[in-house]
């Protein structure tokens, strides 16, 4: 069911660090089995596939179903692609390459009804839990404690301006874009560079004075470890794509004996 509250808030507001995995296969069976992992949230991407809305909100209803938080990636700072997201049902909406104070300002404006921001209001919609306050006297100011505004720092202007972006009212959180910040300090796909990870260093730092959790995509517990050492709050465990090669292409090459002609010996 739709919840009150925000799951990865309520973890970290108790000092735990939240876990998730990204989806970008799309697929609401996925999304169930993220979450019967044991994972507290999962990272729908619009940014980098061809998901719509009404496609997202399916994947909510399936993140909902087994009690975890729906983070939506939306594939630019339109206000309209973010009231979106959070129509559909998303805890956490993250919004790419946010390089100002202005544009983070932005991202609130749109994520937040008033007096904090100037989010449309629509009463009903599945965001909105379909009209059903539960008992809440004034659910908009509930949802806007539930929402949780991500943005993403992945380029060396927002690294720059990383101290006026996490001062931000209202910007829940932070996202470090590792790999189009590689781009962006002239080393595209070296995320272990030293230039890279001095920046990162830098966008947690500043996160850390205003007491923004920053969240990180890792691909190992050894990498996950590392970063929760130097500061980060929330990690992102890995991605279903990659993820689902390296399993598929072990598996076949574990049959591998089937092509050497051992197993018609075998037989023989």
């Amino acid at each position: 069911m739709l919840a009150t509250i925000n799951r990865v808030k309520q973890q970290l507001a108790a000092g735990g660090v939240p876990v998730g995995f990204v989806c970008r296969t799309l697929s609401p069976a996925l999304v169930e089995l993220i979450g019967m992992a044991g994972f507290d949230f999962v990272w729908l991407d619009m940014e980098h596939t061809a998901a719509d809305f009404s496609l997202i909100e399916h994947l909510c209803r399936a993140a909902d179903a087994v009690g975890i938080e729906a983070l939506v990636r939306v594939p630019d700072q339109s206000p309209s692609n973010i009231l979106r997201a959070l129509e559909a049902g998303a805890g956490i909406v993250n919004v790419p390459q946010v390089s100002t104070r202005k544009h983070a300002e932005a991202v609130v404006r749109a994520a937040k009804f008033a007096p904090e921001g100037e989010r449309g209001l629509s009463p009903t919609s599945r965001g909105m839990r379909y009209g059903f306050s539960s008992g809440q006297s004034d659910p908009f100011a509930a949802t806007n404690r539930r929402v949780m505004t991500m943005v993403q720092i992945e380029s060396s202007t927002a690294v720059r301006n990383a101290p006026d972006i996490c001062c931000v009212p209202h910007v829940d959180a932070i996202f470090i874009g590792l790999a189009d910040l590689s781009q962006s300090l002239g080393v595209p796909g070296q995320t272990e560079h030293d230039r890279v990870l001095h920046a990162a260093r830098e966008v947690l730092a500043a996160a850390s004075a205003a007491d923004k959790p920053v969240m990180m995509l890792v691909d190992s517990a050894e990498r996950g470890k590392a970063w929760v050492e130097e500061g980060a709050r929330i990690l992102c465990c890995g991605i279903d794509v990659p993820s689902f090669g390296k399993l598929l292409q072990e598996k076949r090459n574990a049959f591998e004996f089937l092509q050497s002609g051992s197993a018609g010996k075998a037989r023989r």
